[in-house]
C-alpha cells in the first residue's frame, strides 16, 4: 500500500469529488421548490423533513405526502480550453413523508435524498480523470525507468530478465494510459438515502418539542470507460471503476414556538452522520495502480447541521417566513487513504411567502442565497460546490376535500469558482432548473 501512496492519494480525492464534496442537500420536497424557507413549516406532513417540532401543531390525524424532483443540470469543468460538461437528467429525486398527530402525540416517519451528485454522465471525461490518467502514466513510467535503470546495472541474469519485463509491462501501461486520457467517458451514480422515524410533543399550546433518528445508506457507483485497444489490452476490458457502499445515522432534536398570535420561531439540529464507504466492487486490471482495492475504505460524511426559522402571518391570506441554515462542513470527514479535503462552514438563508389565493389554491415564491464551505483547493471537479442564488415558485391545489396536487419550479444560479487540481488551474460552473410535482392527502 505504502509504494502506491501518491497516486492512491490523488484517486481518493477522486472518490471524494464524485461524491459531492460539501454534500448535504436541503432541496428534499415539492415545497421547498415553491418556497426554499421551510424551516418553520407546522401545517403539512413536510414538517417531517424541515422542523420535525412543527408536528406537535399538526391538527389531529394522519398526514400523508410524496413527491418526484427532475433536474435538469449542466455541469462543467474546464482545464486549459478544454470544457468538460455533463447534461444527464436527473428524473428520480423522490420524497415521502408521514405524520399521524393524535393529542398532544405526534408519530412521523420520512424517505428522503440526503447528499449525493445523483447521476452524472462526462461523455468526453473531465478534468478530474483527465488528471487521474496524466498521475497514472507518470507513475507508470516512473516505474519502467526504475526498472530499466535497475536492468542496466544488474548483473544476475535471471534478475535482469525480471528488470527487463517490469520496465516494459510499466512502459506499456503508461503507454495505454496516455492513449486513454483523451479518449475516455466518465459515468458517476452517488446519493445519499435516509429514513427517519421520530414523535413530536405539544407541551403546550405554545411550544412543541421533536426528537428523531435518521437512518443514512450511502452509494458510490463510478466507472470510467475507454475503448483505446491499448487501454483495453493492459485493464483487461474497457472498464474501469468501483461500487461503494456505507451507512450511517444521526439524531434531529427540535424545538417550536409561537410566543404570540401569528409567529413561530423554530430551531433544530442534527448530528453528524460519520459514513465510512467500503469498495465492495473494483473493476479493471489497472485498479491496483490507480491505488484502490476491494476492500478499502474512505470517509464522506455528511455534517452537523443548525436549522433556524421564523414565521409570520402577515394577513389572513399571507403567511412569510425567513431560514437560516449552517452546515458544520469543516468537521465532517471527508478523506481516502490519508487525504482530506479542508473545507470551510457552509451556510444559506432563505426568504419566502405564501398566498391562498382562494379556498382551494395557494402560491407561493421564495428566494435563497447559499455560501459553500469550497475553497480554491477544496471543492469537487465533477460535482462542483459553487454559491448561488436561487428562485423558487408554485402552487398547492386542493382536487377534492383533503387531497391535495402541488407543483414546484426552481432556479438556481451558480457562481463560477477556480480550483487548483495539483497545480492545474481548472474552472467550476454549473446551472440547476428544477421542476417537481407531489401530492398530499389527509385520509382522516
Amino acid at each position: 500500500m505504502k509504494k502506491r501512496a501518491a497516486i492512491s492519494a490523488f484517486f481518493a480525492l477522486g472518490a471524494l469529488a464524485f461524491a459531492g464534496g460539501v454534500d448535504t442537500k436541503s432541496n428534499q420536497s415539492t415545497g421547498y421548490l415553491r418556497n426554499p424557507s421551510r424551516n418553520t413549516e407546522n401545517k403539512r406532513a413536510e414538517a417531517a423533513l424541515y422542523n420535525i417540532a412543527g408536528t406537535a401543531f399538526l391538527n389531529d390525524g394522519l398526514y400523508l405526502n410524496l413527491g418526484d424532483q427532475l433536474i435538469f443540470k449542466r455541469y462543467s469543468n474546464e482545464l486549459n480550453g478544454e470544457e468538460y460538461v455533463d447534461k444527464s437528467l436527473v428524473y428520480a429525486f423522490p420524497n415521502f413523508e408521514a405524520v399521524y398527530k393524535s393529542g398532544k402525540l405526534a408519530f412521523f416517519g420520512s424517505f428522503a435524498v440526503y447528499g449525493g451528485g445523483g447521476k452524472l454522465e462526462y461523455n468526453d471525461g473531465s478534468a478530474m480523470t483527465y488528471g487521474l490518467f496524466a498521475k497514472g502514466a507518470l507513475t507508470a513510467g516512473t516505474k519502467a525507468k526504475t526498472a530499466l535503470a535497475n536492468y542496466q546495472t544488474e548483473t544476475d541474469e535471471t534478475k535482469k530478465a525480471k528488470f527487463a519485463a517490469s520496465a516494459e509491462k510499466y512502459s506499456t501501461i503508461a503507454t495505454a494510459l496516455q492513449s486513454a486520457m483523451t479518449d475516455h467517458e466518465l459515468s458517476v451514480y452517488s446519493a445519499v438515502f435516509g429514513e427517519q422515524l421520530g414523535i413530536g410533543f405539544d407541551i403546550n399550546e405554545k411550544i412543541g418539542v421533536g426528537a428523531c433518528v435518521r437512518i443514512l445508506q450511502g452509494q458510490q457507483d463510478i466507472t470510467l470507460s475507454s475503448s483505446n485497444a491499448a487501454f483495453e489490452s493492459v485493464n483487461g476490458g474497457s472498464d474501469l471503476g468501483y461500487r461503494s457502499r456505507a451507512w450511517g445515522y444521526a439524531f434531529v432534536v427540535g424545538v417550536h414556538g409561537k410566543p404570540i398570535d401569528g409567529v413561530d420561531l423554530s430551531a433544530q439540529y442534527q448530528t453528524k452522520a460519520s459514513l465510512s464507504y467500503e469498495y465492495t466492487r473494483v473493476d479493471g486490471e489497472l485498479a491496483s495502480l490507480l491505488g484502490y482495492e476491494k476492500g478499502d475504505k474512505y470517509s464522506n460524511d455528511l455534517p452537523a447541521v443548525l436549522n433556524l426559522g421564523a414565521g409570520y402571518q402577515a394577513l389572513d391570506n399571507l403567511y412569510t417566513s425567513a431560514s437560516f441554515n449552517l452546515y458544520f462542513d469543516k468537521d465532517a470527514k471527508r478523506s481516502g487513504n490519508g487525504v482530506s479535503s479542508d473545507y470551510n462552514n457552509s451556510w444559506e438563508i432563505a426568504l419566502g411567502a405564501e398566498y391562498q389565493l382562494t379556498d382551494a389554491i395557494a402560491v407561493s415564491l421564495g428566494g435563497l442565497f447559499n455560501r459553500t464551505g469550497s475553497t480554491s483547493s477544496a471543492n469537487n471537479i465533477v460535482n462542483p460546490a459553487l454559491d448561488c442564488m436561487s428562485v423558487g415558485t408554485g402552487a398547492e391545489i386542493e382536487m377534492v376535500k383533503n387531497f391535495w396536487l402541488e407543483a414546484g419550479f426552481m432556479y438556481s444560479y451558480y457562481r463560477e469558482k477556480d480550483y487548483d487540481m495539483s497545480g492545474y488551474d481548472v474552472t467550476l460552473n454549473k446551472r440547476v432548473p428544477f421542476m417537481s410535482l407531489g401530492i398530499s392527502w389527509k385520509p382522516f
